[in-house]
């Protein structure tokens, strides 16, 4: 039986509504889509989206954690294709962050006008840690037994760092020329020093 808190999103159903959902996401706006407007747009009962969804935070959740899903595969195949860990951690966040602010509802969820919202979903809740974790956990966790980062360093504690930068940066990072240039220079030289072993 499908979970309220965790929906199986393989059913036909839920993939509907958070199909659904995220049109009205793009149409409306995260605070101001109702479980009403997500029905309608599903083309079926409130009654229905409240069997698979408590209500609109799980929706919005969920659909991170989908697009979330869908992503990676991807990024580890380009985090893996990539020679020494420095390029790995520098590349890898930055493809994080491009990919991030390239998705609508992921740029939509950090904006502004969202952020209080996406600062109870994704860090209050430890989503955004829990899916950062999910992917850089393995490599890191390989880095730090075959001595490419530091022995001492808490691999969860980092993954929530990674965590905040990319949301931060999904959200700051502008499309100035020389803007990610930046971004990588700050990652390589200030980031990835502390990692490395003394």
């Amino acid at each position: 039986m499908t979970s309220k808190t965790e929906p199986d999103a393989s059913t036909d159903v839920t993939i509907a509504i958070l199909n659904a959902a995220e049109s009205c996401f793009e149409r409306f706006g995260m605070t101001k889509t109702t479980m009403a407007d997500v029905a309608r747009a599903a083309n079926i009962s409130r009654a229905t989206v409240y069997r698979y969804f408590t209500d609109r935070e799980a929706l919005i959740t969920a659909s991170i954690v989908r697009r979330a899903q869908v992503n990676m595969g991807p990024a580890r195949a380009f985090i893996a294709s990539l020679p020494t860990i420095e390029d790995q951690i520098v590349e890898g966040i930055c493809k994080d962050v491009q990919s991030g602010r390239q998705d609508p509802v992921v740029n939509m969820l950090v904006s502004p006008e969202e952020m209080e919202l996406s600062t109870k979903l994704l860090n209050e809740s430890g989503k955004a840690i829990e899916l950062t974790y999910e992917l850089w956990g393995p490599i890191l966790s390989d880095a730090q037994e075959s001595g490419k980062i530091r022995a001492d360093i808490d691999l969860r504690l980092l993954c929530e760092w990674i965590s905040e930068i990319e949301i931060m940066y999904i959200s700051a990072l502008t499309d100035d020329d020389g803007a990610l240039d930046r971004f990588k220079y700050k990652m390589r030289h200030f980031f990835v020093p502390s990692l490395l072993p003394r």
